[in-house]
């Protein structure tokens, strides 16, 4: 199994460094985070790997323990808030250690579509890329509207159906009436058990 996670590691860095991988990624594209070491945490699965960000080129390392940030999230996560070009709803829910300055200017690179689209027109063309692109797009206004729904759902829930909720004092109330009916019955079973 590790045979097989490292030859799929060695055949990524590969194409991340070959000549059509390298002519798609504009000069300077990568220059805010040059040489930094960026690990992705996905706790999920349990996997992570570090991105080596060197003269423009981008390579994949092993887990180590030398990296500048470390961004912890799951799978699911990530993929939304690339998705969603950055949101806050689940740019929150990534767990940043090391340098915020590193990690601010790395999400503001994975949240840009503009980046990544700029990609793909260099190594896929521009009819695959728009196809691409209006897939994601449709992904990402289903996801923006679960979220949106979801988040009016919670607001009418936190607004109206809250005061349905029993508070602490009603339920024990509750529990008194509940006690207090069934010392009742067993004095009504033990004062009628004999009688046919």
């Amino acid at each position: 199994m590790l045979k097989n996670r490292l030859s799929v590691i060695e055949y990524i860095n590969k194409v991340l460094q070959s000549d059509l991988f390298n002519k798609s990624i504009p000069d300077n594209f990568l220059s805010e985070i040059n040489n930094k070491k960026i690990k992705i945490n996905l706790k999920d699965i349990d996997y992570s790997t570090i991105l080596h960000i060197s003269e423009n080129t981008i390579t994949i390392l092993e887990d180590s323990g030398d990296f500048d940030v470390e961004l912890i999230t799951t799978p699911a996560t990530l993929v939304l808030f690339i998705l969603s070009k950055g949101s806050d709803k689940f740019s929150s829910k990534i767990i940043i250690n090391g340098d915020i300055d590193t990690a601010n200017k790395f999400n503001k690179f994975m949240g840009s579509s503009e980046n990544i689209k700029e990609i793909l027109t260099h190594l896929l063309g521009k009819d695959k890329t728009k196809n691409i692109e209006s897939g994601i797009m449709s992904i990402a206004s289903f996801v923006n509207d679960i979220v949106s729904s979801s988040t009016s759902d919670l607001v009418d829930f936190l607004t109206d159906d809250l005061t349905v909720l029993p508070s602490k004092s009603d339920v024990n109330q509750f529990l008194d009436d509940v006690d207090t009916l069934k010392s009742r019955t067993d004095k009504l079973y033990q004062k009628y058990k004999d009688v046919k």
